[in-house]
């Protein structure tokens, strides 16, 4: 497919995959493991779509504790937690539509790349994308900002910090303020989905809010200029 095509970077937790219960479960083992107290209602809800390692620096973690909790989180996802998910509605359909239509499909997801590619495979929808743009596991792009540049300059689009040089034809479909922020540093518009884990406070930032399918497809046509 052309560098030129229109190209759409997706998130995954909050947008395709309803995956808070099993993140919920893996930072729980996290947290009993490094014998630290679990935070209230409110942050476990805040736990699908930021990087976990800034969530559990958020309450306090650091050096060693922080490096144990990381290490048992990814011991409860690989071992299954990961599984523990279910796609939302509609993206078997909307993926299948904007392939045909020549969109090109990455992902943008702050997920580890192997368990990004669990999921999707998990969920028959792997092989739509063109490129799984994602965090690499222990490693130092793990900032939503870092995986977009990452995903734009694997697929030669511009990825100038501030919007410097604009990637034109490129649209972030996401559900938290992480991939609106990330988005409009490199100049990108972003929608915000409505099924997510974003509170509307997030939501109103965004340059459209979507939510259905059906309103999702028409609105990243409209922005991608199709």
């Amino acid at each position: 497919m052309a560098l030129t095509a229109p190209t759409l970077l997706i998130d995954v937790d909050g947008t395709i995959s309803d995956s808070l219960a099993g993140i919920q479960a893996s930072f729980r083992a996290a947290m009993d493991a490094v014998e630290h107290p679990l935070p209230d209602a409110a942050f476990l809800a805040s736990l699908a779509g930021p990087p976990m390692r800034d969530s559990m620096e958020g309450i306090g973690l650091r050096g060693e504790s922080l490096d144990e909790a990381m290490r048992v989180y990814r011991a409860r996802q690989s071992g299954g937690g990961w599984a523990d998910t279910a796609m939302f509605p509609g993206w078997p359909e909307l993926l299948d539509g904007w392939r045909a239509d020549g969109i090109r499909l990455a992902t943008a997801t702050s997920k580890g790349g192997h368990f990004a590619r669990k999921v999707l495979a998990e969920f028959g929808i792997l092989d739509r994308f063109d490129f799984i743009g994602a965090a690499d596991d222990g490693g130092h792009r793990h900032q939503k900002d870092d995986v977009i540049e990452y995903t734009l300059r694997t697929l030669g689009l511009p990825a100038d910090a501030d919007g410097a040089a604009r990637a034109d034809g490129v649209v972030m479909i996401g559900d938290r303020i992480h991939d609106l922020e990330g988005a409009k540093k490199f100049g990108v518009p972003c929608i915000l989905v409505g099924w997510g884990y974003g509170p509307d406070s997030e939501r109103g930032l965004a340059d459209a809010v979507c939510h259905s399918p059906d309103e999702l497809d028409r609105t990243a046509r409209e922005l991608l200029g199709l």
